[in-house]
């Protein structure tokens, strides 16, 4: 069990979290990302018997590839909401509750550690960074990827006010930040990673595209609390609604960092 301040920003307190909505979200998120993250753990050589580990596994869709490649009693899933890796768990992969930033390690031997649209939401990122690289064998690899919004380049203006609402607003709720993974891949050259790279990583946000209706689902997460807050009018946000809707929408102002590194071999 966690040992955090409950009364600190977290996700766990943002309104939905752990209810079949957001099972929902999980999904369409993969749906729309899991190709990209497919092709960035494959160039690491993940292959059989490496031990994997899947951060905030989400729906479970990359554990279970995981299991694939690995072998399921490679593999441990952790999530803050188990439940929604009841898929995985029947795979044999290990399901764990597990909070990255206060609970103890998992382990120390893996070969292979990813974390998608996870640390973006933590206070203490860059600790969290630090604490999966150490737990990495010698030659071990770490894959992180998380969301940056760019509201300056929105393709409208009620994208961009909803946008800079997001960015304050899931800031003041959940301790997320928005803009962290525009300093890829500083925080594992910082955590003492080798090898390290990044790049924007992520379909154009096309109106009617997975990406499009997954930006959807996030978005209506935040509504309430939006709209409770007097942040931003129904009217705009039925606009952006109409955008995620509209094929003949392109914007790239929703992007996908993705930053990988190495743990240094041993001598």
């Amino acid at each position: 069990m966690s040992s955090h301040d409950e009364s600190a920003p977290s996700w766990e307190r943002w309104s939905g979290a752990g209810s079949a909505d957001e099972h929902r979200r999980l999904r369409l998120i993969e749906r729309a990302y899991d190709d990209y993250t497919i092709a960035h753990l494959e160039r690491t050589g993940v292959s059989r018997d490496w031990r994997c580990l899947e951060v905030g596994a989400g729906a479970g869709s990359i554990a279970a590839w995981m299991a694939n490649r690995a072998g399921a009693a490679s593999v441990t899933a952790t999530e803050l909401f188990p439940e929604y890796l009841a898929g995985v768990s029947e795979l044999g992969v290990r399901v764990l509750r597990h909070d990255v930033t206060v609970d103890p390690p998992i382990g120390t031997d893996f070969d292979l550690i990813h974390a998608r649209l996870v640390l973006e939401h933590l206070r203490a990122r860059d600790q969290v960074v630090e604490r999966l690289a150490s737990w990495l064998v010698p030659g071990g690899w770490l894959v992180i990827e998380d969301v940056a919004f760019v509201p300056a380049i929105a393709v409208r203006p009620a994208l961009r006010r909803l946008e800079e609402v997001w960015l304050e607003l899931a800031t003041s709720m959940v301790g997320t930040d928005l803009t962290w993974a525009r300093t890829f891949p500083l925080p594992l050259d910082r955590a003492g990673l080798t090898e390290t790279a990044a790049e924007i990583s992520a379909p154009v946000l096309r109106g009617g595209s997975a990406a499009a209706i997954a930006f959807e689902a996030s978005v209506r997460v935040g509504v309430p609390a939006m709209l409770a807050a007097g942040a931003i009018s129904a009217e705009e946000l039925e606009e952006v609604y109409a955008l995620c809707a509209d094929p003949s929408v392109v914007d790239y102002s929703y992007q996908v960092h993705v930053a990988w590194g190495r743990r240094p071999p041993a001598p």
